[in-house]
């Protein structure tokens, strides 16, 4: 069978295949604490189950608009205004099958051929995939704790060159928890102007940010309120990762592109969840945020007082720690060499039935990525199984 370039060179989700890999050990009777997945340990609010209930009841079961029904698009305008000082129409909005389709929506309007796209690593690889193929190339520049996984202006400048379109950036990050502060992003911003480049912010994590508040990137000046891209979701701030609600809020020049796309595409997606997710856009409870700050500062503490890993910088945002493994590498656990965080975490997994994640799928070969979205138990419990592993590291 001969497939087509694209696919050809299309490799499933590290994360993704990972998880699933968990999953069968834990079905099959293993004790793993899963700390792989950006997956929440709670669930959508209450009226959102009820209204999806009553929205089947109904028969609301059949096509809708294909960006999304208008109450729901209005009432995301309504949030990005009030609660991101966004000022988006409607009618600029996409209502997509999550954020992974909001995004492959953007790349696939904008990018051609050969175009540039800026992307900071550490990254979700979803990304980089998704720019290839759309035939761009991901143009990446490689940040560390030194700058807190952000880019500088100086980065930035560096990394632009004639064929450069776009800049993607994603605060909070997946998998550092890092995220700019408005003085980072107006220094930023005067390069995005000079070189006339459009922006795409992937805002997923922004309800999930513990300092003293989120600055949308469109937000900073005038020249990125009329060039960004905002992409936003469910997933994550409600906790309803499987019923797949992701948007944008383009430019209108971009929306009309990218409701054409989609309508060509998938359509609207499932009429349920958009009921479902209209219930709940007034009902983020920040009980769920206060519940991963906790997670977040015990597994911090652990790990840089009692484990040979560190995280210089606390993560403002998001649900990650991205600890450094360079003091493991070389050393060994009965007999077996740790050469590069692949194989620690095989290691983890096998021998303290702990699931993290490799830094290789996010372009970060020095570190690991660790979800504290979980209940304190298992948090505790993941600490005390790695410190009975490190302490057997020889």
């Amino acid at each position: 069978m001969n497939f087509s370039n694209h696919i050809s060179s299309l490799k499933p989700s590290a994360t993704l295949a990972l998880n699933d890999k968990v999953n069968r050990m834990i079905a099959q009777g293993q004790d793993i604490i899963n700390l792989t997945v950006g997956e929440l340990n709670y669930y959508e609010p209450e009226i959102a189950r009820e209204r999806a209930k009553e929205a089947i009841d109904k028969h609301f079961t059949h096509y809708t608009d294909s960006d999304g029904i208008y109450d729901l698009r209005q009432a995301i305008s309504e949030k990005l205004r009030n609660e991101n000082f966004l000022n988006y129409k409607p009618e600029q909005i996409t209502v997509s099958a999550g954020g992974k389709q909001a995004l492959f929506n953007c790349f696939f309007t904008l990018i051609d051929h050969g175009d540039e796209v800026i992307v900071p690593t550490p990254c979700w690889s979803t990304y980089l995939t998704q720019i290839k193929l759309c035939g761009g190339i991901p143009a990446t520049i490689s940040t560390d704790e030194k700058t807190n996984f952000k880019i500088t202006p100086v980065m930035l400048e560096n990394a632009i060159t004639p064929r450069t379109k776009l800049l993607l950036l994603n605060s909070p990050s997946n998998p550092t928890g890092a995220a700019y502060s408005e003085n980072e992003l107006k220094e930023l911003s005067g390069i995005i102007r000079k070189h006339k480049l459009l922006v795409i912010s992937y805002e997923i994590y922004e309800r999930l940010v513990y300092v003293s508040h989120y600055v949308s990137v469109g937000t900073v000046s005038e020249y990125l309120q009329e060039n960004t891209i905002t992409i936003n979701g469910f997933s994550k701030s409600f906790g309803m990762t499987g019923w797949r609600i992701g948007y944008s809020a383009s430019p209108i020049a971009i929306a009309e592109k990218i409701s054409s796309l989609q309508s060509q595409v998938t359509a609207n997606i499932s009429s349920i969840s958009q009921i479902a997710a209209l219930a709940a856009i007034n009902h983020f409870n920040p009980e769920n945020k206060v519940n991963l700050q906790e997670n977040r500062d015990y597994l911090y503490k652990f790990i840089n007082e009692r484990s040979p890993l560190s995280v210089p910088n606390l993560p403002e945002g998001a649900f990650y720690l991205f600890p450094n493994i360079s003091a493991v590498v070389g050393k060994s656990f009965k007999g077996k060499m740790i050469k590069n965080s692949s194989e620690l975490c095989s290691l983890l997994l096998e021998n303290a039935q702990i699931a993290v994640t490799a830094g290789d799928a996010f372009v970060a070969p020095n570190n690991i990525r660790i979800s504290y979205a979980k209940s304190m138990n298992e948090i505790v419990r993941a600490a005390q199984k790695m410190a009975r592993f490190f302490a057997q590291l020889s």
